[in-house]
């Protein structure tokens, strides 16, 4: 008598490094896979999901979707999930840091419960780019894996924007444009060191605490979104060839930081590496020699 059939492993996987990311594919029978809080980086993260082959029924809390091969999904990295395959599949897993992303906390808890992307005009450019990364994942240079990292992360920006504003009209449609004229008046100005809550609310003639209601109706705050913009503004300048003689406190001044050890503390948290790697890593042509930062 032959000994009874054991049960498949348990998927499982390991994590790889890619820039300011982490990588990881799970390939598994059809048998539940369950993705926990507990997995995750302690800083708050978005998880992306591409379900590479296979079919499987996506369970996020109360909520059962279909889930093809080549659909993208993103949840919260501090809220557990359940796959359930109907067939043999493969999963790319992908966590992406909060601050490396330019959303809203509303616009971040609302991406996460967005059904799979399949369709649109971001998720047929961000699955093929997905696929390709992870596959040769741990032979990417440094410099190359950044690129790629920040590649990824504005493609998620965009995703979480994509079809959100193009229904109709509404009753608070004044409150968006006004925080629309916001977001520029804080663009036109991220130079200025004297960019405050209390500038910006004067140059709208509105208050101040008018000004924080609107923003914490986004799920921000106003002094997030300026430090987020000078940063996103200091992260392009730093990879553009050419700014590997550039200094970091060049650039910290340049965008409005105060000193170039708060700007180097608050890039290294929002992008995981100093803004000194970054240029070099970037911008540095082989055999050039480092440069120190002054």
């Amino acid at each position: 008598m032959s000994p009874p059939l054991s049960p498949p492993p348990a998927p499982a996987a390991t994590r790889t490094a890619l820039g300011f990311l982490q990588v990881s594919t799970v390939r598994g029978a059809a048998q539940p896979f369950v993705c926990e809080p507990g997995g995750a980086p302690a800083d708050p993260h978005l998880v992306l999901g591409l379900l590479s082959s296979g079919t499987a029924t996506l369970l996020r809390g109360e909520t059962a979707e279909r889930f093809r091969s080549g659909d993208l999904f993103v949840r919260d990295a501090a809220e557990p999930f359940a796959l359930h395959p109907s067939e043999s599949f493969e999963l790319h897993l992908v966590w992406i840091p909060r601050r490396a992303l330019a959303l809203t906390d509303s616009q971040a808890r609302a991406l996460g419960h967005r059904a799979p992307f399949a369709g649109g005009a971001v998720a047929p450019l961000l699955v093929p780019l997905l696929r390709e990364l992870v596959g040769a994942v741990s032979g990417y240079s440094p410099r190359t894996a950044l690129h790629l990292a920040g590649s990824v992360a504005e493609l998620v920006t965009l995703l979480a924007v994509e079809g959100v504003d193009s229904g109709p009209r509404d009753c608070g449609q004044d409150r968006q444009d006004l925080v629309g004229q916001i977001r520029s008046h804080v663009d036109a100005r991220l130079w200025d060191r004297e960019l405050t809550p209390a500038t910006v609310a004067a140059a709208q003639h509105i208050s101040i605490r008018y000004l924080h209601k609107l923003f914490e109706s986004h799920g921000s705050t106003i002094g997030r979104w300026i430090q987020h913009r000078r940063l996103e503004e200091a992260r392009r300048e730093l990879g553009r060839p050419g700014t590997n003689e550039t200094t970091v406190a060049a650039v910290a001044r340049r965008w409005g930081f105060a000193s170039a050890t708060h700007f180097s503390r608050s890039f290294r948290a929002a992008y995981g590496v100093p803004p000194s790697d970054w240029r070099d890593d970037r911008t540095r042509l082989p055999g050039a020699p480092r440069n120190a930062d002054g």
